[in-house]
């Protein structure tokens, strides 16, 4: 029986009922992406098959493309371009000058917790973005996979969340592993701190309107989100402030932003976000350039410009961390340039 059904997927496949996906996939991938297909409106977010969780509609688009890196690309991305020449221009830049590079893409919400949108779908039933990482991490990039270390941590403290169940961002908790993980690749590179004045305080409670359903009819009929936070503090204040001087750089989209920019920005509290746990665990604080925009296209741009009103920037560089989600492989609609580093 199992035979037949997987028969029938790869002939819905073919005739462009489902996304195409190579014989050697499981069928359990290829039923999660039509799922996603199905789930996908004319809106910036819907809402699982779990009432509590809300997801991002061009998250959905992405992984509806199943392993997209196993297609054409002017097939699968939304600017019908290949961005991996563009990931390694970057790393080719940054070694000139002996600067390393660490590609940290965010996994998928849903393919993290792809039951709670579609019921009936288990942790691992969604395609793994593996191969493409290490077909990056082959041509000299190094790159952090996060997505086993999240679904082993998913099966050991299922309480504990790695995403908001009503926003598009990774939780305060997935903040600290990924800070963790980080901090030990960095550790490998740069000479860590030993500021006494960096702490992390103990866990309190904070309720938010996630962006999912902020602005929507959800907002106000759906109760407040409630997630475990800790915060950073710095010489006796909460949080941290970039440091421009930093050899470690974080750059990247709205996850460098997230938990750290504050509520008046949208990002929900300060204090607590990649950089604030990264400056504990390093000893040193980072300098940052995050974006709400693209994080492969427009984050460079950004580092571009602050790189050319800044003499000598690029002198005290000794890392990049380049994080992102997923999805901006498939669903960045900017046009990959080429962007120096400098003028």
């Amino acid at each position: 029986m199992r035979t037949v059904i997987l028969l029938v997927l790869i002939h819905l496949a073919c005739a462009g009922w489902l996304p195409a996906q190579s014989t050697d996939g499981s069928d359990r991938e290829i039923l999660f992406a039509a799922e996603a297909l199905k789930r996908i409106q004319p809106r910036p977010s819907v809402r699982g098959d779990d009432a509590g969780w809300f997801f991002l509609v061009k998250e959905l688009k992405h992984l509806s493309t199943g392993r997209f890196w196993e297609k054409p690309w002017e097939e699968v991305a939304a600017n019908g371009s290949d961005p991996i020449p563009s990931i390694l221009e970057f790393h080719e830049l940054l070694a000139k000058k002996g600067i390393s590079l660490l590609l940290v893409p965010v996994p998928a919400k849903a393919g993290i917790y792809p039951d709670k949108l579609a019921g009936g779908f288990a942790p691992g039933e969604v395609a793994a973005i593996a191969p493409l990482l290490e077909k990056i991490s082959l041509a000299g990039v190094k790159v952090l996979d996060l997505e086993p270390r999240f679904l082993e941590d998913r099966t050991v403290d299922p309480e504990r969340l790695l995403y908001c169940r009503q926003d598009a961002h990774f939780s305060p908790a997935a903040i600290e592993v990924l800070a963790e993980l980080i901090s030990e690749e960095a550790k490998k590179i740069v000479t860590p701190g030993q500021s006494a004045d960096l702490s992390i305080g103990d866990e309190e409670i904070l309720s938010l309107v996630g962006d999912q359903i902020a602005g929507t009819e959800w907002e106000g009929a759906v109760a407040l989100e409630s997630l475990p936070v800790r915060y950073v503090e710095s010489a006796g204040k909460r949080g941290v402030s970039p440091d421009a001087a930093s050899p470690v750089l974080l750059l990247g989209d709205s996850h460098t932003l997230v938990f750290h920019e504050g509520k008046e920005s949208g990002m929900h509290c300060s204090a607590a976000g990649v950089i604030d746990h990264l400056a504990v665990r390093l000893g040193i604080v980072p300098d940052l350039v995050g974006v709400r925009g693209s994080g492969l296209v427009q984050a460079r741009k950004q580092l571009f410009f602050k790189a050319a009103s800044t003499p000598g920037y690029w002198e005290s560089k000794k890392l990049v961390v380049w994080l992102f989600s997923v999805r901006e492989f498939t669903q960045s609609t900017d046009r990959f340039i080429s962007i120096p580093l400098e003028r």
